[in-house]
């Protein structure tokens, strides 16, 4: 599909409408200059460019792909403009319109985004998955159920290494991939366990390369794919693997503590009527504070104190750790803010003083990770990042119960811990949209 004629459409839509609200406002009618049009649409191509958006391989239906593109839509916004201003307009004794400036890009990257993941999700294959594992029937069990765990629709078919020959391999591979096959984006994903991988030749997995299969490894494919952790794995070893490299050693980590203090700073002030709302309403609707204080873990383990608006009886968590569907304990009032996720307000001033940050792993009750860490290998390694209002786990799995939910959480969280970076983070924040939108998970 032509998407570089399909977004120089949408992109001249976008500039149009935001021109004639211009001439509109301003009860006039004018064109500015070309370079306005030109240096802002060039930087808009590239910006798309950049992220694969005209890559017949790339997934316009994910997640990833959409933060990726708004992200680039801004950066975009903000060099054509400045593009303008510096170069475009010198020498001209007017200056173009803020708006338009700024606003046709946004509206062209919001644009783009719609019409590819309406028009061509479905025709990149995201919606089923097509897989042969080389590796034993203990592999295929964890890949089935991580790829269960996260909501994919595939068919996987399974080759023992070890039952054959190189060159039988070789040979039943091709017949099973290239059968019917017209191209290799039809073709399957090849994933190579841990087994495998010591196991079939150099020389097969050079052939499958050059035939243009896509080929995983074990690691790559729960880390690009699945984007969790191996369920089955070490995750000492893992974190070795990594090299120790995780969000709070980095550069990101410093700014995404200066979105924390702007972005819930601004949320503080704008949700505080709200807020006093909540409070009056709490206190009339049951006996106790409005505020609710728990002691939980944080980044390296250290205690903090987190605030959320009660939703519970007085003194309720002596009752036990954990709540379940239709949790007796929980307030009338409490119901609904749960489910607006209302509750959660507080932990704002939490993101504020540095205990929390915005995205991260969900911070845990003091009582519930003594007990996790018992059961639970690696699971102290969550607290290598700082705790979140909303984390990846938290948009990938609904609300657990138990040590096998906390289990899978772990995989989710830990995935977050090493690859963390702000294309991951708008991807969390447009899901939470989604999931507070659709209510999803919330008690």
């Amino acid at each position: 599909m032509p998407w570089v004629l399909i977004d120089a459409v949408l992109w001249v839509l976008s500039f149009v409408a935001c021109l004639g609200f211009v001439n509109l406002a301003r009860s006039g009618s004018s064109f500015p200059n070309i370079s306005v049009v030109l240096i802002p649409f060039s930087v808009s191509l590239a910006a798309a460019w950049l992220i694969g958006a005209y890559d017949r391989d790339t997934d316009f239906a994910s997640l990833r792909f959409s933060a990726e593109s708004l992200l680039a839509g801004l950066a975009a916004t903000v060099l054509g403009a400045a593009g303008v201003v510096l170069v475009g307009s010198y020498g001209l004794s007017g200056q173009p319109s803020r708006f338009l400036l700024l606003a046709a890009p946004l509206i062209f990257a919001a644009l783009s985004v719609v019409t590819r993941r309406t028009f061509a999700g479905r025709s990149h294959g995201r919606s089923h998955l097509k897989l042969i594992l080389l590796g034993d029937h203990e592999a295929e069990i964890r890949l089935r159920h991580g790829l269960g765990l996260r909501g994919r629709s595939f068919d996987l078919i399974r080759i023992d290494p070890l039952d054959l020959q190189s060159d039988s391999l070789q040979g039943r591979i091709d017949a099973m991939v290239w059968s019917g096959q017209a191209s290799p984006e039809l073709a399957p994903r090849l994933i190579l366990s841990p087994g495998a991988e010591a196991v079939v030749s150099g020389a097969i997995l050079a052939h499958l390369h050059v035939t243009g299969l896509t080929v995983y490894t074990w690691q790559s494919f729960w880390s690009q794919r699945l984007r969790m952790l191996d369920l089955g794995c070490d995750p000492t070893q893992w974190l070795l693997s990594q090299e120790f490299r995780h969000v709070e050693t980095s550069a990101f980590s410093q700014i995404k503590r200066l979105m924390d203090i702007c972005l819930a700073g601004t949320a503080l002030i704008v949700t505080a009527p709200l807020c006093a709302l909540v409070w009056v309403a709490i206190r009339l609707d049951s006996p106790g504070p409005a505020v609710f204080r728990q002691q939980r873990i944080g980044l390296r383990g250290r205690e903090f104190t987190i605030f959320k608006f009660r939703t519970m009886a007085l003194n309720a968590e002596k009752a036990g750790a954990t709540t379940t569907v239709g949790d007796p304990r929980i307030t009338r009032l409490g119901r609904l803010l749960r489910r607006s996720r209302i509750d959660e307000i507080p932990q704002l001033i939490n993101i504020v003083r540095g205990d929390m940050s915005l995205v991260g792993p969900r911070p845990e009750w003091t009582v519930c990770v003594d007990d996790y860490q018992d059961v639970l290998p690696g699971y102290h390694l969550r607290h290598l990042a700082k705790p979140g209002l909303t984390g990846w786990a938290q948009v990938n799995y609904p609300y657990g119960e138990g040590v096998e939910d906390a289990a899978h959480k772990l995989a989710f969280d830990l995935h977050y811990v090493t690859h963390a970076s702000l294309v991951l983070d708008c991807s969390i924040y447009l899901k939470t949209l989604y999931v507070v939108l659709g209510r999803i998970g919330g008690r």
